[in-house]
């Protein structure tokens, strides 16, 4: 296409400009119409921490990359000591939840047990869920937010 002055340009850029706000308008309309749960809902939060899957290489020093559920990388850390699992868990917590003391996710497996948070004050919501392990036992991991 081939201009032959200024004024077309002009318009151009003008309606890009325009088409680019509209754009901008209808994306925020969407957020904040969404039907997603709050971050004071605590009902999802942990099923989709502990059933997602990871390269076990990005948790623990290993040469292997299969993709392992978060659930057993939990128990492994539980049963070794190795890993950094629990970072992991608690960079997703605090990047989700925004709020310093906002939280506290309380994880066992096997008669051991750690707490991620140190939320306090009154609780908004609550959860606590089971989720099996595939060589055996469950890790158990009850979530509070304040």
């Amino acid at each position: 296409m081939r201009l032959k002055n200024r004024k077309g340009m002009t318009a151009m850029v003008d309606a890009m400009i325009f088409i680019v706000v509209m754009g901008l308008a209808v994306s925020a309309m969407f957020i904040f119409t969404s039907n997603e749960p709050a971050p004071d809902d605590a009902s999802r939060i942990p099923d989709n921490i502990f059933t997602s899957k990871l390269r076990s290489c990005d948790v623990i020093n290993t040469e292997e990359s299969g993709l392992v559920n978060v659930s057993d990388m939990v128990a492994f850390y539980f049963l070794t000591g190795e890993g950094n699992i629990m970072r992991y868990i608690k960079s997703i917590m605090d990047s989700l939840m925004q709020r310093p003391d906002s939280y506290r996710l309380d994880i066992s497996y096997k008669g051991y047990s750690i707490s991620i948070g140190s939320g306090y004050g009154d609780v908004r919501s609550s959860y606590h869920k089971e989720y099996n392990v595939t060589y055996g036992g469950v890790v158990k991991a009850d979530l509070m937010i304040y």
